[in-house]
């Protein structure tokens, strides 16, 4: 079952029913496109069609931060105050989990997929990343996952609709391709290798992981988990890194502006056929 936020259909399955999909695919050898769509996704979404579409043809698309479940709280009416609606999120309301039970984060399920591709003896591509970041990754993998098959890593040039690179992974036979870009172009350049595997009767999952990589070669680290539990990785991610201050108020202020016409669309709607 899936959830519409903005414009984008958000799946509504909990963390357990994810996973089990997912070792589903890879044990029967289907074809997976994993998104994990958060505020700053349904923004960019409202005007990128390439983008929507992308994310909506993914076969799993996961809310990836309490911004996802609040708007799915608040679009089903569980609060008519937009200002109450917002407290809910400080204080964990339980009316936060109704329409989602859970916040299904990439930089937590990366960690199951690996669970997964450890048991299987995946072969793994990784596609992404900056400078040493792939190479630390696949360490850190071959370190803790030691049956899975690291097939190869790409940090050069990608450019989207490149039959090439589309080629080149094909050639290694992976099972997992983990793609580590920044968001659209994540998501639009998984959707086409998708569609490239389909046309060469190639199956695999193709999971977008975003900055996950940096996580993983420990470049980066995550938000402490009181700060999780919050909803306030966003502002631990501005206190390590000031540039990203035009991302977070996109994920922010232009997010529940948005989410509250959505909704003041839908008042108006069941005010009308009264």
């Amino acid at each position: 079952m899936s959830v519409k936020i903005g414009k984008v259909e958000v799946d509504s399955w909990s963390r357990k029913e994810v996973i089990a999909k997912i070792d589903k695919a890879m044990d029967q050898n289907k074809i997976l496109q994993v998104v994990t769509p958060y505020s700053e996704f349904i923004v960019e979404a409202e005007h990128n069609i390439a983008f929507r579409k992308a994310l909506n043809t993914s076969e799993i698309i996961v809310p990836d931060g309490i911004g996802i479940l609040w708007a799915g709280a608040y679009l089903a009416g569980k609060w008519n105050n937009l200002w109450m609606s917002l407290l809910g999120i400080i204080n964990r309301d339980i009316r936060l989990y109704s329409v989602f039970t859970e916040k299904i984060s990439g930089s937590d399920l990366i960690y199951d997929v690996l669970d997964l591709a450890h048991k299987q003896k995946s072969r793994l591509y990784l596609l992404g990343g900056e400078g040493d970041v792939p190479d630390k990754v696949k360490s850190y993998i071959q370190g803790n996952y030691p049956r899975i098959n690291i097939t190869g890593t790409y940090s050069g040039k990608i450019s989207l609709g490149d039959k090439d690179l589309f080629q080149k992974v094909l050639d290694t036979q992976s099972d997992i391709i983990l793609v580590a870009l920044s968001y659209p172009k994540q998501e639009i350049f998984a959707s086409q290798l998708k569609h490239y595997f389909k046309d060469n009767d190639h199956k695999g999952v193709i999971m977008c992981v975003g900055g996950t990589f940096d996580f993983l070669a420990g470049s980066q680290k995550r938000a402490p988990k009181w700060m999780q539990k919050l909803g306030l990785e966003w502002l631990f991610r501005l206190i390590q890194q000031p540039k990203r201050i035009r991302r977070i108020y996109k994920a922010t202020i232009e997010y529940i502006l948005l989410i509250s016409k959505y909704k003041s669309n839908i008042d108006k709607h069941k005010h009308n056929t009264l």
